[in-house]
């Protein structure tokens, strides 16, 4: 019995994994090249999306998705429906300073609003940050 060569691969086949594998890449380690800052920003204007549309208060489901959105340790409180305040525990002094500047206020249907940390010097060791979501 005579053994059959290999089909070999063509130079677009190659050109098309290397793409794919590329832009897989990219969506791994994109989000981790971002700055905290931006990257939180990107969290809470997501979080303001799923706010958007007028309903009745979220149940435990909704409010755990809404947790899930968050790359860090968050809590919400919807006692206040229809605003909600999310709080992200435990962020290093680099990471509160990033939020303070760059996520301070997110305008759109739901206004973003940071409590406290008015400036960046008032980031401590470890922070925990609170966003008041406003329809």
């Amino acid at each position: 019995m005579a053994h059959r060569r290999p089909r070999r691969v063509s130079p677009t086949m190659w050109a098309v994994l290397a793409l794919g594998l590329a832009l897989a890449l990219a969506g791994v380690f994109l989000p981790a090249l971002m700055s905290p800052g931006r990257a939180i920003r990107g969290e809470l204007t997501s979080a303001a999306a799923d706010l958007q549309e007028p309903r009745a208060k979220p149940d435990e489901a909704a409010l755990r998705r809404l947790r899930a959105r968050f790359a860090h340790h968050a809590t919400v409180d919807a006692r206040a429906w229809p605003q909600v305040a999310v709080t992200l525990h435990g962020l290093s002094r680099g990471t509160c300073r990033a939020a303070a500047g760059s996520a301070r206020r997110i305008e759109g249907l739901v206004v973003v609003e940071l409590e406290r940390y008015r400036t960046a010097d008032e980031c401590g060791a470890t922070n925990d940050m609170t966003w008041r979501f406003m329809p």
